[in-house]
C-alpha cells in the first residue's frame, strides 16, 4: 500500500495540474473575450515577435487573440517543429533545427519593420490591457523600454489575478506598483532589473536592441537573462505601467522551459557572461549579484540532484572569479550582501 501511495498520487497530481490548467486557460480566455473593449484607434507601432517549437495548437490561440489588438507586424518564428507551421498574414521564419527560443527572438529582432518590438511566447496570452498600453504609448516621447506587470498562471487561482509576489515587492520598493504609465527614474532600474527576467513583459524600441546589440542568449534555458538585464545597462529611458497585459501560462508538461530540471541550469553562468562583462554600474553591480544568489536558491530547488555539485562548482567559479574584481565594490555599498555573497563562495 505504501508504494502505491508514492506511485499513484503523483500521476494523479499531474493529470489534476493538467485539468486545472486547462480550465484556467479556458476560462482566462472567454474572460477576455466579454470584457476586451474595442481596439483604440491608434496604437504603438509595435512588432509582436513569437517563437514557437512544437506548439502550433497554442500558437493558433495566440494568433487569434493578437488579430485585434493593431500590431504593425507579426513574426512567427519556427524553431525546427517536426511539423512545420503554417499560420497566415504574419512573417514567417523556419529553423530547419531547433537553436533554441533565444536565436528564435534574435531572428525576429533582425526582421522586424515596426519601431518598436515585443516578445510573446507561443503559450501565453495578451490581455486586454496591452492594446491600451499601446493606446498610452502612442502619445509619449521616444522610449528605450516599457515594462509592464503580468498574470502568472501559477498564482492566479481565487481572486488573485497579476504577477507573484517578489516582484510586486519590487515594484512597490521602487515606487511605482501604481501607475497606468510612468517614467522610471534611473534610482530604482537596479530594483526594477531583479524581477523576472521574462522576455514579454517589456515593449522595446527596436532600433535601441539593435544600436547596442542586445540579444537572447543561446543557452537551452535563461537565455532571457541576456537581453534583460542588457537593457537596464544600456538604456537612457524606462517607462513603467501597472497595466497586466500578458497571462503567463506554466504548464504541467516537462518539456516546457519553466519545468527542465537538467544540466542546461548550469547554463545561466553562459548567459551572464555579456551582462557582466558590460555591467560597469556599482548599483547594477550590486543588483545583479543579489540577482544572481536569488536565482541560485530558486535552481537548487528546481534541479535534479544529480546536477547539484556541477552547480555549485560554477557559481563558486562565478562569485570568486568572474566577479572577483566586484568584490570591494559590493563591501563597500553593501556589507551585508558581501558577507552572504562570501559565505556562498
Amino acid at each position: 500500500m505504501s508504494r502505491l501511495r508514492h506511485i499513484i498520487p503523483r500521476g494523479l497530481k499531474r493529470s489534476l495540474r493538467r485539468i486545472q490548467h486547462s480550465a484556467q486557460v479556458r476560462a482566462i480566455t472567454r474572460a477576455h473575450a466579454k470584457a476586451a473593449p474595442a481596439a483604440p484607434d491608434q496604437v504603438l507601432q509595435t512588432t509582436l515577435v513569437i517563437p514557437v517549437h512544437n506548439d502550433s495548437a497554442r500558437l493558433a490561440r495566440l494568433l487569434e487573440a493578437a488579430q485585434n489588438i493593431g500590431f504593425a507586424q507579426i513574426i512567427v518564428i519556427d524553431d525546427g517543429s517536426d511539423v512545420p507551421v503554417q499560420a497566415d498574414n504574419v512573417t514567417l521564419i523556419r529553423h530547419e533545427a531547433p537553436l533554441g527560443p533565444g536565436p528564435a527572438r534574435n531572428a525576429g529582432i533582425k526582421v522586424a519593420t515596426a519601431p518598436y518590438l515585443t516578445f510573446i511566447d507561443s503559450d501565453d496570452l495578451p490581455t486586454a490591457e496591452l492594446p491600451l498600453l499601446l493606446a498610452d504609448l502612442a502619445e509619449v516621447p521616444t522610449f528605450d523600454i516599457c515594462m509592464f506587470k503580468h498574470a502568472d498562471s501559477r498564482f492566479s487561482n481565487g481572486d488573485h489575478w497579476g504577477q507573484p509576489d517578489w516582484d510586486e515587492a519590487l515594484w512597490q520598493a521602487a515606487g511605482l506598483a501604481i501607475g497606468t504609465l510612468a517614467e522610471a527614474p534611473r534610482s530604482t532600474w537596479p530594483l526594477l532589473a531583479q524581477t523576472a527576467n521574462y522576455p514579454w513583459n517589456k515593449i522595446y524600441r527596436t532600433a535601441f536592441l539593435r544600436d547596442h546589440t542586445i540579444h537572447f542568449a543561446g543557452t537551452p534555458v535563461h537565455e532571457d537573462i541576456t537581453a534583460h538585464w542588457l537593457s537596464f545597462v544600456h538604456a537612457g529611458r524606462i517607462l513603467t505601467s501597472d497595466r497586466a497585459c500578458v497571462w503567463h501560462m506554466i504548464a504541467a508538461e516537462e518539456g516546457r522551459q519553466t519545468n527542465r530540471r537538467g544540466a542546461e541550469r548550469i547554463a545561466v553562468f553562459d548567459a551572464l557572461a555579456p551582462v557582466v562583462a558590460a555591467t560597469v554600474q556599482p548599483d547594477m553591480r550590486i543588483a545583479l549579484v543579489r540577482f544572481v544568489l536569488g536565482l541560485a536558491d530558486w535552481i537548487r530547488g528546481n534541479l535534479d540532484d544529480t546536477h547539484r555539485p556541477a552547480f555549485e562548482m560554477a557559481l563558486q567559479h562565478w562569485l570568486t572569479v568572474t566577479i572577483a574584481s566586484w568584490h570591494g565594490n559590493v563591501a563597500a555599498h553593501d556589507p551585508a550582501l558581501h558577507a552572504r555573497l562570501t559565505t556562498q563562495a
